[in-house]
């Protein structure tokens, strides 16, 4: 970086974009990887790299400490558990602040909290031969149930309490397909769902430098002609620039943000049109988005080491006035801007609305980066399971949502005349890590429905107007994942590994010029040729099987 900012200013700017690193790269790898208003707000979002430091003393193995909250209350409905987290070195977890106490009151659930930043995993799977185990590990992810939950038993199938759970099920019934992301493949719920944390952290949408095109006349651009045109102005107004600057091209995480402005995916994807799983490099609509990426590439609008541009040496691109338009996180806004602003004002990171690619008349965004499919589990060796399923069932009404998002309204928040809410104590500017500090909400524990006014209060003006697109321009949410059973799961990571190296070398020279793109369709009979075929059946045979089990 070649910057200078404050420490207070850099855990600022950092906080949404270390809750996107962490909670989008899962911890072990996916298996492919009443009616209540809190239930209402969070339908109403639907369209809506973390540099480690030290470990602590208290966030290693088994040597973690374990800190219990406040004695529970007199009474025989008052319990005491033990919750594993991933705690984030950003913000340590601290007992009995305000969002934990106010479950202590509401659910009589007291926790003893072993707070992990490495470990955890080898902890876990020693627990599961010696049965020495929390009652709740928080951060389960699909793969982790699918293991530990519908192939050992180690953890509770909630499905089997839903009738002691009416706030969750009228909140599943609620949500669409959505909940169905986080089921087994054997129609078991091992982890409970979450919701709207994705929706404030996560969002990956364009972001483009708004005052450079304002001050050159240059239309913010409709469709991908537009977007290479105003690429070339910039390139002629700022020759060292790479005005197309998006990063991930190393691994290709971005290709499914860029391939979907043109109606199509990348890698094994659901396609919601045709209701199935199918792999997007085959397709058109990826070809077509590969050749342009081509073109913007020969005519040096993209860095030259696009395929091995790591993140710090993009931000440097960015932070130098070399990069104006790309797709990433929405925490980049206020990440750039506030420190760019130290040497020049007028610097301005905006939302961008999503260009049309190839007629395609997709304007909205791929909101896939919102998923984050993990959240609590329960194992079976608790000895509190009625209890812990009375408070996952808590999760889900409105008391909890104001609880754990806001607090106590008179203390942290209070409701304005227009019925929004806004924190007593928290304000624009603050540190970005305020909310776990302070309250502890949204610290790893401690949410599960999450308010994303809530989450984005401490955001600049900027970020909150990006925020306020997010549910108009966001597309439509697609299965994340396909829940293959141990036979299928076997032969697909034998298939996949194969093919997705083939795919990620192959469109990496295409892009760069390295392969014409006048043998892609000799590419894509290679990637047949891998066994594409048997893949694509595997999990279109496994997905009619998952639905037929959640009826």
């Amino acid at each position: 970086m070649t910057r200078k900012v404050t420490a207070l200013l850099l855990a600022a700017l950092m906080f949404l974009v270390l809750f996107a690193g962490c909670q989008s790269s899962n911890q072990s790898a996916g298996t492919t990887a009443g009616t209540t208003a809190a239930a209402t707000t969070a339908a109403g979002t639907t369209a809506a790299g973390t540099t480690a430091a030290a470990a602590t003393t208290a966030a290693t193995t088994a040597a973690a400490t374990t800190a219990a909250t406040t004695a529970p209350a007199a009474g025989e409905d008052a319990v005491t558990v033990d919750m594993w987290i991933i705690e984030h070195p950003s913000y340590l977890y601290t007992p009995g602040l305000l969002c934990e106490q106010l479950i202590n009151e509401y659910v009589g659930i007291y926790f003893n909290v072993t707070p992990f930043q490495t470990g955890v995993l080898d902890k876990i799977n020693l627990g599961l031969a010696s049965g020495e185990l929390p009652d709740i590990y928080f951060n389960t992810y699909l793969s982790d149930c699918t293991e530990w939950g519908m192939k050992q038993g180690a953890l509770v199938n909630v499905t089997e309490y839903f009738d002691k759970m009416p706030n969750y099920v009228a909140w599943e019934e609620s949500m669409g397909d959505y909940p169905s992301y986080f089921y087994c493949a054997d129609g078991g719920l091992y982890m409970m769902p979450q919701y709207g944390f994705g929706t404030a952290s996560n969002s990956t949408f364009w972001i483009y430098r708004k005052d450079l095109f304002e001050a050159n006349d240059i239309p913010v651009p409709n469709n991908e002609v537009e977007v290479y045109d105003a690429c070339m102005k910039l390139k002629e107004l700022y020759p060292d620039s790479f005005p197309f600057a998006c990063r991930s091209f190393d691994n290709m995480g971005i290709m499914s943000r860029i391939v979907y402005q043109w109606g199509g995916g990348f890698n094994m994807y659901y396609s919601n049109d045709d209701q199935a799983w199918t792999y997007g490099q085959v397709e058109p609509e990826c070809e077509a988005a590969i050749a342009w990426l081509n073109q913007l590439y020969s005519a040096k609008l993209m860095p030259d080491n696009i395929l091995s541009l790591d993140t710090a040496g993009w931000q440097e691109l960015i932070t130098t006035n070399r990069g104006f338009m790309f797709n990433d996180y929405q925490a980049r806004i206020d990440f750039y801007n506030s420190p760019m602003r130290e040497t020049d004002p007028s610097v301005t990171f905006a939302y961008m609305k999503p260009f049309e690619g190839g007629g395609s008349g997709i304007r909205t965004f791929n909101p896939q980066t919102q998923l984050i499919i993990n959240g609590y589990s329960l194992f079976s060796t608790s000895k509190h399971i009625d209890k812990i399923i009375e408070f996952f069932d808590w999760l889900y009404t409105d008391e909890a949502y104001i609880a754990m998002n806001w607090g106590r309204e008179g203390e942290s928040f209070v409701t304005n005349p227009d019925g929004t809410r806004s924190y007593t104590e928290i304000k624009q500017g603050d540190s970005g890590f305020i909310y776990q500090e302070k309250y502890s909400f949204f610290q790893r524990g401690f949410w599960t429905i999450c308010d994303p006014a809530a989450m984005t209060a401490a955001g600049s003006d900027e970020l909150l107007e990006a925020v306020s697109h997010v549910k108009e321009d966001a597309g439509e949410y697609a299965k994340p994942s396909c829940a293959l059973n141990e036979e299928r799961s076997e032969r697909v990571n034998v298939l996949n590994e194969a093919i997705n190296t083939h795919a990620q070398e192959n469109v990496g020279k295409f892009i760069t010029g390295q392969r014409p793109m006048s043998e892609y369709a000799d590419f894509v009979n290679e990637l047949y040729g891998l066994g594409l075929q048997e893949m694509i059946d595997l999990y279109n045979a496994q997905q009619a099987e998952n639905d037929a089990a959640l009826g």
